[in-house]
């Protein structure tokens, strides 16, 4: 690649409706914002041949050079996912999900009276769902009138674009083609739903690992764990969803409390893991530790393929999720055929009722904590080594299955490094702080 190729532009425009503040947020200037040229691809009557760009030191963008920290460049990639589709998948009612059901009454009042407590009784989860609700609050930017004078390659928009995600702070990235089927018919209001991006960017993000395992996975502390993931989700996504529409493309985004897709389908679909026993998507390096958010967009891009490392057969035999659910939520069986494809499927009335029921802590995410392919040790770093292979992986999680075995299934870390306090609220009307006491949900 000619690292000096010029690129052709055009004139700059202007993005109406944005006020410029300064650093203390004070208006200085009631003009539109200057937004940048148009690029190639916005019609030959919008491009001038006597504007250029200079794409030089953007080696990266055309290389096969790995971008991120993890080596996802080494996964076996394949055409069709390891779990069989055998029918249609149909599109979902948001409200139809598992906690949904539960706010509805179909799992017993006492689940549907303390439903709304989920999350916010304990006061760190509540703190950051207050703040994750401010981020979802954001009026979205207007997209800029003509294209931004950048390549309109889609395989260099990916890179560039996965390089942002990095960038933002995302632990791992994929992209795909957006199936009708993982968007949702409605919004949580019950308002219909309707989007037709033809794209989806897909972030993860690694749950703090330390914390998780100071934690039983079914404490005060692991739903918090959760929303923290998701509230820097939530900023990636947004911030991403903003300049992209700056670059003159439209796009929205898909996070926490504003969830346009279903994610377990996106992360499979993106080349980002595949199905497990959990009923939930597991990484080949985060394992279940982490949480998804996306971007659904009209940009160029060039979709990945799904990955193999194994876990269909994996999970087969390993059924330790299964074994340490506090409820039994988790089949010990095989799978089943839900809504088009096969999987392992959750009992959604134990998982949802335990987790708005549990008398010892805030949810419950044990199984997450508990499966081998959630390694204690998935810093980037600890993947420096690792030759590629199905086989190098598969070794990996089981030392850490058998290292789980010989230890009961806890961490030494839970008794001594819990540097959080045990609290929760009074009610939904009485914000008062108290000591939990693990009779009153019964």
């Amino acid at each position: 690649m000619d690292n000096n190729k010029k690129l052709s532009g055009g004139q700059p425009e202007v993005l109406g409706g944005e006020e410029l503040h300064d650093w203390f947020g004070n208006a200085v200037s009631s003009k539109p914002i200057a937004m940048g040229q148009v690029g190639a691809s916005a019609g030959e009557d919008d491009v001038d041949p006597n504007e250029t760009y200079d794409i030089k030191f953007r080696d990266i963008l055309y290389n096969d050079k790995q971008i991120g920290p993890y080596p996802t460049d080494k996964l076996k990639r394949v055409d069709k996912p390891t779990n069989k589709i055998v029918g249609e998948i149909q599109r979902r009612d948001q409200r139809d999900n598992i906690f949904g059901q539960a706010f509805r009454g179909e799992y017993g009042e006492k689940v549907k009276e303390l439903a709304p407590m989920m999350s916010v009784t304990e006061p760190i989860g509540a703190a950051l769902i207050s703040v994750q609700r401010h981020i979802n609050s954001i009026k979205p930017n207007d997209i800029a009138p003509k294209k931004a004078p950048i390549p309109q390659d889609p395989r260099v928009l990916s890179r560039h674009i996965k390089s942002l995600a990095h960038f933002l702070g995302a632990d791992m990235v994929g992209i795909c083609k957006l199936p009708q089927s993982a968007v949702y018919t409605t919004h949580l209001n019950g308002d219909p739903l309707d989007v037709d991006y033809k794209f989806a960017i897909v972030l993860l993000c690694r749950k703090t690992s330390h914390t998780a395992a100071c934690s039983s996975g079914y404490d005060w502390i692991f739903d918090p764990v959760s929303f923290q993931t998701y509230q820097r989700l939530a900023c990636q996504t947004e911030v991403m969803t903003n300049y992209i529409k700056r670059l003159g493309h439209d796009a929205a985004a898909s996070n926490m409390w504003n969830y346009l897709t279903l994610m377990p389908q996106l992360v499979l679909e993106a080349g980002l893991g595949e199905v497990s026993r959990m009923g939930l998507i597991v990484n080949p390096f985060l394992g279940g530790h982490f949480k998804a958010a996306a971007v659904l967009t009209d940009l160029p891009l060039e979709p990945d393929k799904y990955i193999d490392f194994g876990l269909q057969d994996y999970c087969e035999k390993c059924s330790i999720c299964a074994e340490q659910c506090p409820v039994g939520a988790i089949t010990k069986g095989g799978k089943t055929v839900y809504n088009g494809y096969e999987t392992w499927e959750l009992d959604k009335r134990k998982c949802a009722s335990f987790d708005i029921l549990n008398t010892e802590g805030c949810v419950c995410g044990r199984c997450t904590k508990l499966c081998p392919w959630s390694l204690d040790k998935n810093d980037p770093r600890d993947f420096e080594d690792w030759d590629g292979t199905t086989e190098g992986l598969i070794r990996r999680v089981d030392e850490q299955a058998k290292k789980r075995r010989d230890a009961g299934f806890t961490s030494p870390l839970e008794k001594t490094d819990k540097w959080w306090f045990d609290l929760e609220r009074r009610s939904l009307d009485d914000h008062t702080l108290v000591i939990p006491k693990t009779t009153q949900r019964l």
